[in-house]
């Protein structure tokens, strides 16, 4: 486990992590999220120990982040690599930072890819370069493993591609991922748990989807005569309704509905179809936001 307390970090004027406290669980694929210049990047230079924190400090398992660096595996937005290097070249270096590298394992994936181990990675492109440094980081055999962006600017094929290396990674052996990124979408069908920060500072973290169990989607159908600002009033008494979308007579809405009664309330007011809809993870975010002093919706896209 990661154990975040109270980091800060300034640059002059600037607050890139205002006092950020967090818990990263063992196992598991852990999503940081947010905007450019939330502080995704810098709280990550100090997990992996590149940067110093002006205040709070990190723990791993339980020690000093000085003592468990070997444990953590940095991967940036943009990895360095010797002129005119090669996947193997590479794979070589960081054997000798760290000894659990498995060079077979670089070869049998990258194969498995359409890699070439020994072709220069000046001359892949941005895709085969991301999937590359990603082969080298999950070969490691690092416990954790911090990624920045490694999804933005892919192709959707690609960045599939890239996900499905982390879910048999974590198939084969237990370790830790933490993916950085500014869009929801490229975290949401891998993270178990997701962090919003903004503006430096933390918003919310969990497992959302586990937090929303008691908050439904619907989707129904009222007759055509129906006063939709009338009705979206009506279910605002009756319902605790944290969404109200209406298309004509079709009608969106999330609710916390706890005991599992809006549907009587829909029916009261004479929705002619009721359906229960999935709620995605941007619906889960802003229902558990709400009331709090942020504007969520600026965070997610």
């Amino acid at each position: 486990m990661i154990q975040i307390q109270n980091m800060t970090k300034k640059f002059g004027d600037i607050c890139a992590v205002n006092d950020i406290s967090l818990e990263i669980p063992e196992g598991m694929m852990f999503g940081l999220l947010g905007t450019n210049g939330a502080g995704k990047t810098t709280l990550l230079r100090m997990l992996s120990g590149i940067l110093e924190a002006d205040s709070g400090n990190v723990m791993v398992d339980g020690n000093p982040l000085e003592t468990a660096k070997k444990k953590i595996f940095y991967l940036p937005d943009d990895p360095y690599y010797f002129p005119n290097a090669s996947m193997e070249q590479m794979a070589r270096f960081y054997e000798g930072q760290y000894p659990e590298t498995d060079r077979e394992a670089v070869s049998y994936m990258a194969e498995t890819l359409e890699l070439d181990v020994n072709r220069p990675l000046r001359t892949f492109s941005k895709g085969m370069k991301r999937q590359a440094f990603l082969i080298l980081a999950l070969c490691a055999g690092t416990k954790y493993l911090l990624c920045d962006e490694v999804f933005d600017g892919l192709d959707p094929v690609v960045a599939e591609v890239m996900k499905n290396l982390f879910r048999e990674e974590m198939k084969e052996r237990k370790f830790t991922a933490v993916v950085a990124s500014h869009r929801l979408n490229e975290l949401e069908d891998i993270c178990g748990n997701i962090a919003i920060l903004n503006k430096g500072g933390l918003v919310t973290a969990g497992d959302m989807r586990g937090r929303a169990e008691h908050v439904r989607k619907y989707q129904c159908v009222f007759p055509d005569s129906t006063d939709i600002e009338k009705l979206e009033q009506e279910l605002g008494k009756a319902l605790d309704l944290v969404r109200f979308h209406a298309d004509g007579s079709f009608v969106t809405l999330v609710v916390r509905d706890a005991e599992g009664r809006a549907g009587e309330s829909l029916r009261a007011q004479a929705a002619e179809v009721i359906k229960e809809a999935p709620m995605s993870l941007e619906e889960i975010f802003i229902a558990e936001m709400e009331g709090k002093d942020y504007d969520i919706r600026k965070v997610l896209h």
